[in-house]
């Protein structure tokens, strides 16, 4: 129920913002707005507002829509006319379809601005294990050290080094790091290798590099209702002891199994109340294909080391380009995902719906606003992008017919409009349904 809570939140909030901007816009471009309406079907609650536009919240909640007045769409009084849609010039369209998608971008900006701001901790990049003959042992790095700078750009936590690694990752090239090894500055050449979208999980291994992470005892702390955990027994206080017979000794190596056991089902053994007992476990797969049971650490036990923390933060100012260039980073990683999945190079396995959604919403909020917002950010980009592919029904699809219109001199006919929203409507419902099909995929294995 927390994670269906919180789903409704973030696609409430969205909608509003998305609609906002088409609702903003076209009042300024002097069109007349009959209704601004979040969630479809049959209103559960109405309002009027002081210029005629009816204020809805609708039962279904998986969108929304701003309806204007248009000759389209019904009889239009001739006072009237001038503040219909269709009456507009082609640019005023234009900017009244595209400011939707452009109010979720600028919500992101703002979100990333707030995190960078407020500061988003993080684990300090120290070398923990550098494998032997391996990309990282070549460029000189050692344990221990620790990671200062990519490319001159500060890094003060592992989430920053990894997406400045990333940026290089997708073109497999050459950068600069900084690090602190033996109390002195040292840089060295890195050759990062090329790497796909859905092959990001593997950067720091293919470039041999561990993390130094805290040894944190493997006692179970929250358990998620309705997960893998409960459903296998799990409770709070059990220490866990084994897995298929092979020792876990610390909450790290646990993390590691569950995630590389997705779909296959462990006999764990635990010691509950200083008895052991043994049980079967099956970890669920997520959006990326690793493992997951719905449980977490004891959180007396997994606190960071202090000289282990470390947090991301800018002054008010400086967080402004900032927050533009962690925009726009997710951005193009979304779109090069999208076009990967149409060319065959990503798995459409990684697409996710409505039931993955709530999922990562219930976590998020579960880790506090920091990471609730990272959550919003990400969402609204995406909503924003899917909005803008040219699938008639969409933004989009409404952006490429006026394109049509601007090269023509003239609109399409509308016996073509009408055929273009049939085809935008199977198509999306074609991505509904895969994304559901995951889903379900992901929950029953």
């Amino acid at each position: 129920m927390q994670s269906l809570f919180f789903f409704i939140v973030a696609l409430a909030l969205l909608i509003v913002i998305h609609e906002y901007g088409h609702f903003w816009v076209a009042r300024r471009c002097g069109v007349k707005v009959l209704r601004f309406s979040v969630g479809f079907g049959k209103p559960l609650w109405r309002r009027p507002g002081k210029d005629g536009t009816e204020f809805v919240i609708a039962p279904f909640p998986l969108g929304g829509y701003v309806k204007m007045l248009d000759e389209r769409e019904g009889d239009v009084p001739e006072h009237e006319l001038h503040r219909a849609f269709n009456r507009q010039s082609l640019w005023k369209r234009i900017a009244i379809v595209l400011a939707g998608p452009v109010a979720n971008l600028l919500f992101a900006i703002v979100a990333y601005w707030f995190l960078l701001v407020s500061g988003i901790p993080g684990i300090k990049p120290v070398v923990g294990e550098v494998a032997p003959a391996s990309i990282a042992a070549e460029a000189g790095l050692l344990a221990g050290d620790e990671i200062l700078q990519v490319d001159g750009h500060d890094t003060p936590t592992w989430n920053a080094t990894f997406k400045a690694l990333m940026l290089h990752a997708e073109r497999g090239e050459q950068t600069q790091i900084t690090v602190a090894s033996g109390g002195s500055e040292l840089s060295h050449l890195l050759m990062v290798p090329k790497l796909g979208i859905d092959q990001a999980g593997q950067l720091l291994s293919r470039l041999g590099i561990s993390p130094l992470r805290p040894d944190i005892k493997p006692v179970i702390g929250e358990v998620v209702a309705d997960s893998p955990a409960e459903k296998a027994g799990l409770i709070p206080g059990d220490r866990l002891l084994s897995a298929d017979g092979a020792q876990i000794d610390n909450w790290n190596n646990w993390v590691a199994l569950i995630q590389d056991s997705a779909g296959k089902t462990l006999t764990i053994e635990i010691s509950r109340n200083g008895e052991k007992q043994g049980l079967q476990l099956t970890p669920q797969a997520t959006d990326n294909g690793q493992g997951r049971i719905g449980a977490g650490v004891d959180s007396e036990l997994s606190q960071l080391p202090e000289e282990l923390q470390a947090e991301l933060r800018y002054g008010p100012l400086e967080a402004v380009p900032q927050a533009l260039v962690q925009t726009w980073q997710f951005t193009s990683s979304t779109m090069k995902s999208l076009w990967g999945m149409l060319t065959g190079e990503v798995s459409t396995d990684n697409l996710g719906g409505p039931i993955s959604i709530a999922q990562i919403a219930g976590s998020s909020a579960e880790q506090g606003l920091i990471s609730f917002v990272s959550f919003l950010a990400m969402i609204s980009i995406t909503l924003g992008i899917l909005n803008l592919l040219p699938i008639p029904m969409l933004d989009g699809g409404h952006l490429a017919m006026f394109l049509i219109e601007a090269v023509r001199g003239k609109p399409l006919s509308e016996e073509t409009q009408v055929k273009g929203q049939q085809i935008g409507l199977f198509l999306l419902l074609m991505l509904m349904f895969l994304a559901f099909f995951n889903d379900l995929s992901r929950l029953f294995g």
